[in-house]
């Protein structure tokens, strides 16, 4: 059992994944560089697009995607790292940048995996801190 929380095993977990998912993705007839810029343009708006779900969508959308936003935030904590991010770098190697980048240069921060970890956890922390209120506040309207 302890194994199961081990960073190494955490770490060879979320490669596994990413390699699982390449695997599928290069016999597609896109080329890397395509495949990974369709996903970072999906992984970078996703957050914000959610945001509508959360404020005009019906209830039950918000509080499933509520449900997969932090399914998502839990795999980034046990994973040590988001799969994606990996999968986008395993794509395109060539001039990578992180989607928590712009913010760390927003906030002076240097580009570092350490700084980029932390950085996700803190928006994520901030995301939820906007998203839940919001679900919860359209909830409560819906008895009054």
């Amino acid at each position: 059992m302890v194994k199961y929380l081990e960073e190494s095993y955490r770490k060879d977990c979320r490669k596994k994944l990413v390699n699982f998912i390449y695997n599928y993705l290069v016999q597609t007839k896109y080329s890397n560089e395509i495949l990974a810029f369709m996903i970072k343009a999906w992984h970078f708006t996703f957050a914000y697009m959610t945001i509508f779900v959360f404020l005009f969508a019906p209830l039950w959308m918000g509080a499933i995607l509520s449900f997969i936003l932090l399914t998502f935030l839990g795999l980034y904590i046990y994973l040590k790292g988001c799969f994606i991010s990996h999968l986008e770098y395993k794509l395109c190697k060539k001039d990578f940048i992180n989607i928590v980048d712009p913010y760390l240069i927003a906030m002076d921060y240097d580009i570092t995996d350490n700084n980029r970890y932390t950085g996700t956890i803190i928006i994520g922390v901030i995301y939820f801190c906007i998203t839940l209120p919001i679900l919860f506040y359209r909830i409560n309207n819906l008895k009054n």
